[in-house]
């Protein structure tokens, strides 16, 4: 499956490359779609982990009020996931260079599904305080997850497109990548409300809103474990020698260009997750299993506050 052992990591020759091209039976269009899918939909489960944190966040508040509020882990345990998004980053995108755009799409899936259950599972000795501190680290490690789907699967959702019909390519990676990781941020808010209507455990709340994110990856563990490189990357990749300087010559603006823009991106989307920018949706969730009266007495005095915090 991952490839190990094999003498050569150099791509194959153009000329047997093309004479396999023109030998090779005609892909269907299930056949060329679904590595797109493969690739691309994992972000589907990145915006939900990501997004999802904001209102875990302010469970833990209503739940531990000052115990949590007081603690390191109020912003870490929201933050510490970029950091680890930026080491998936680099780190997959170097091995999804050098090493198999599949082979990296599957470990990162693999990693997202593992720390992601053990966030959800967090437990330190009936300590709240040991707690928030493994919530914390493995929430790192989720973040490490949710950066490999970026080089490797975006890149190499784009690639697969390559085998789809000219005209209609942007179309489904657009629909595969960027649709679907704001779908999981429209899923990250709306599926703490849904628990939170059948319970009235603030453990139960946030420990199954994180563990839902484990069901996405699970989806598509398979698929991954099943997907070969693109034909793009295999006729194409340089393992071996990767010429830095020339690419920066060549397309550095433009890179720098789409990074600037993605960048801002993020800190718009992702900010939402922040513990301060949280709490009127963190009151709805408090009022989602609660008496109309009780729950409407709540929003008024939310609202009192912030008049009165706004006049001054």
């Amino acid at each position: 499956m991952f490839g190990f052992g094999k003498k050569s990591n150099e791509p194959a020759p153009a000329a047997d490359v093309a004479d396999a091209e023109h030998n090779a039976p005609r892909k269907s269009w299930r056949e060329t779609m679904m590595p797109v899918f493969a690739c691309g939909s994992g972000l589907f489960s990145d915006g939900y982990i990501n997004n999802v944190i904001g209102s875990v966040n302010t469970i833990l508040t209503t739940q531990y009020d000052t115990v949590y509020t007081k603690s390191p882990a109020y912003n870490s345990v929201a933050s510490i996931a970029f950091a680890g998004i930026v080491v998936g980053q680099l780190l997959f995108g170097f091995l999804s260079d050098h090493w198999s755009r599949a082979n990296s799409l599957t470990l990162s899936t693999v990693i997202l599904i593992i720390f992601t259950a053990l966030a959800a599972g967090s437990y330190w000795k009936g300590d709240p305080s040991g707690m928030f501190s493994m919530l914390t680290a493995w929430r790192f490690f989720v973040g490490v997850g949710i950066g490999g789907e970026y080089p490797a699967g975006s890149v190499g959702a784009a690639e697969s497109t390559g085998e789809l019909k000219a005209g209609t390519r942007h179309r489904w990676f657009i629909l595969f990548t960027n649709t679907m990781i704001n779908g999981g941020f429209v899923m990250g808010a709306f599926m703490p409300f849904v628990i939170a209507s059948g319970t009235n455990n603030y453990e139960v709340m946030w420990r199954a809103a994180l563990g839902v994110g484990v069901i996405f990856p699970l989806i598509l563990l398979y698929l991954r474990i099943k997907l070969e490189d693109p034909d793009d990357f295999n006729k194409n990749s340089m393992r071996r020698h990767t010429p830095y300087l020339l690419v920066l010559k060549f397309y550095g603006f433009r890179l720098f260009c789409v990074s600037l823009i993605w960048f801002l991106y993020n800190i718009y989307i992702l900010a939402s997750s922040l513990p301060e920018l949280s709490k009127s949706q963190g009151m709805c969730i408090s009022g989602a299993h609660q008496s109309p009266e009780k729950a409407a007495k709540e929003a008024q005095n939310f609202r009192k506050k912030h008049l009165e915090e706004a006049a001054r």
